[in-house]
């Protein structure tokens, strides 16, 4: 009753904080290039719009829910969008680095905002998907500032955000069950 109000906590189940070890920020980073890596060197023109997404959101998805770093996602999409201006990993999209920043803004609000689902299977899964769908989106946005041709909405709009949720639901379930296993067997190994 001294008029102080407690300091604010977001959450009991999935308590997340400001600190960062420099082992995890490393972690976090490399998450990031190595997408843009992965992205850039198994690059097969498959013709289906968000097909990376695959290997991308489970990246995002691993790294954001095994910290405790509020902004995971975010720096591990700094890293992507550095990496990807670099020569050699860059690609022949000037906005691709826009298009790596935006998923990690998405996870860490989604984290910040529903920290009691944030160790669940079917957020982790969802999140995946709606991450990866704002490619689409900013490369839509661009196109329509810009002008410039993005070849992924050859055969419209709706196929492009389809198949990037698809592909970004389906890395997000990658991440998560690669998550879950790798606690479960910590968690033997500890018994």
């Amino acid at each position: 009753m001294n008029g102080i109000s407690p300091p604010r906590n977001t959450s009991r189940s999935y308590p997340t904080e400001w600190s960062l070890t420099w082992l995890e920020a490393l972690v976090l980073i490399g998450g990031g290039v190595m997408a843009v890596v992965l992205h850039r060197t198994t690059d097969l023109s498959l013709g289906l719009p968000g097909h990376h997404g695959i290997e991308w959101m489970a990246i995002m998805v691993l790294g954001r829910a095994s910290s405790r770093f509020r902004g995971a996602g975010t720096l591990t999409s700094i890293s992507a969008s550095l990496a990807s201006l670099m020569p050699g990993l860059k690609g022949d999209n000037p906005f691709s680095w826009l298009f790596y920043l935006l998923p990690g803004l998405v996870m860490d609000l989604a984290f910040h905002y529903l920290p009691r689902y944030a160790d669940k299977l079917w957020l982790l899964t969802l999140l995946g998907g709606f991450a990866h769908v704002t490619k689409p989106m900013g490369q839509l946005a661009m196109n329509l500032i810009t002008g410039w041709p993005f070849g992924s909405f050859r055969y419209g709009v709706i196929y492009p955000f389809a198949s990037h949720i698809l592909y970004g639901t389906i890395g997000g379930l990658l991440g998560a069950l690669i998550l879950y296993g790798v606690r479960r067997a910590s968690s033997k190994t500890e018994k």
